[in-house]
C-alpha cells in the first residue's frame, strides 16, 4: 500500500505540475498574456505605425479569381497597416532593443533557452520570424521583417518573389514589381531599373513626402538578394519544429503523471500493465 500511495503521489505531482507547464505554454497563444512589450504610442500613431489588426491570417492569401496585380497591392497595404515600424532611431538595433527584439519566453520558451547559449545568443537577440502568423502576432519590426512577411505569404503560394536588401532599407520584388511592405506601397517597375533612376517612385510614395530624400538615397544604392529560397525554407522548417516542440515537454509530463496516479488508485504499480514482450526462463525442453 505504501508503494502504490508513492506511486499515486509521484503521478499527482507530475499532472500538476504538467498542467501548469501546459498553461504557461498555452498563455500566449490563447491570449491570455502578452509576449512582447507595446511598443510606444508615438510609433504605433506614427506614419509608419497600426492602421489595422490582421484578423485572419487567411485574409493575405490570393482569391481564386482575383488578379495578380490587385492581390499584391491589397497583400502590400495589408501587411503595412497591421505592423508598426520599428521605431529607434535611424532604424539602428542596439542591445537596449533586446527587450522587444529577441524570442520571448512566453511565444516559446525552446528558443528563449537557445539564446542564452553562446553560439546562439547574437542570433536570437534580434530574431525576425518567417512565419507570418508569428510576426504578426509581435506585431512590430524593421523593414526586413515585414518583408520576409510578405515573401513567405507569397512563396507558399507558388508565386515567385526574391527579397532584396540595401543598407537603408529591404524590399520584395515580384515580377516586375516593388513591393514595399514598411511603407505599403507597390512601385510597378523593376528594381534595376528603379536603382538606376529612384524618382520613378516619387508618386507611388507620396504620401510620404518628407521621407523622399532618405528613399531616393535608399532606392539609388547597390541591391543585394538576401538569402536563397532554400536557405528561408529550412528557416522556416527550423520555426515550424521548435514551435511544435515547446508542447512536447509539459503534455509528456501530464501523460506520465496520469500513467502514474492512475496506476496508484487501481492499487498496482503504473508499469503492471504493460505486456511483457520478453520473458526470461528456462525452456520446457531442456534439462536442469
Amino acid at each position: 500500500m505504501a508503494a502504490d500511495r508513492f506511486w499515486q503521489s509521484l503521478g499527482l505531482c507530475l499532472m500538476a505540475a504538467g498542467a501548469a507547464f501546459l498553461l504557461f505554454v498555452a498563455a500566449y497563444p490563447l491570449g491570455l498574456i502578452r509576449a512582447y512589450p507595446a511598443p510606444p504610442s508615438a510609433a504605433i500613431e506614427g506614419p509608419l505605425g497600426f492602421e489595422r489588426e490582421i484578423e485572419d491570417l487567411n485574409g493575405l492569401y490570393r482569391e481564386p479569381d482575383e488578379p495578380k496585380q490587385v492581390y499584391l497591392e491589397r497583400l502590400t497595404k495589408s501587411v503595412a497597416g497591421g505592423m508598426v515600424h520599428y521605431w529607434t532611431e535611424g532604424d539602428r538595433w542596439t542591445a537596449s532593443d533586446t527587450r522587444y527584439t529577441r524570442i520571448s519566453v512566453f511565444d516559446n520558451y525552446v528558443i528563449w533557452l537557445l539564446g542564452l547559449l553562446p553560439a546562439y545568443h547574437e542570433s536570437f537577440q534580434n530574431y525576425e520570424f518567417l512565419t507570418p502568423g508569428k510576426a504578426l502576432g509581435r506585431g512590430y519590426g524593421f523593414c526586413s521583417q515585414v518583408s520576409k512577411i510578405v515573401y513567405s505569404i507569397l512563396i507558399e503560394q507558388g508565386i515567385q518573389a526574391t527579397i532584396y536588401g540595401a543598407e537603408q532599407h529591404t524590399i520584395v520584388e515580384v515580377d516586375g514589381n516593388v513591393l514595399d511592405p514598411d511603407y505599403g506601397v507597390i512601385v510597378p517597375y523593376p528594381l534595376a531599373l528603379v536603382e538606376k533612376d529612384p524618382s520613378i517612385i516619387d508618386s507611388y510614395y507620396s504620401d510620404y513626402e518628407s521621407m523622399l530624400p532618405l528613399l531616393h538615397e535608399a532606392y539609388g544604392q547597390p541591391w543585394h538578394a538576401l538569402g536563397t529560397p532554400e536557405g528561408f525554407q529550412n528557416i522556416r522548417a527550423y520555426e515550424t519544429v521548435l514551435e511544435r516542440l515547446k508542447w512536447l515537454p509539459p503534455v509528456t509530463l501530464l501523460a506520465i503523471g496520469v500513467l502514474f496516479a492512475g496506476g496508484g488508485l487501481r492499487g498496482r504499480r503504473p508499469f503492471d500493465s504493460v505486456p511483457k514482450i520478453f520473458t526470461f526462463g528456462r525452456s520446457s525442453d531442456r534439462g536442469a
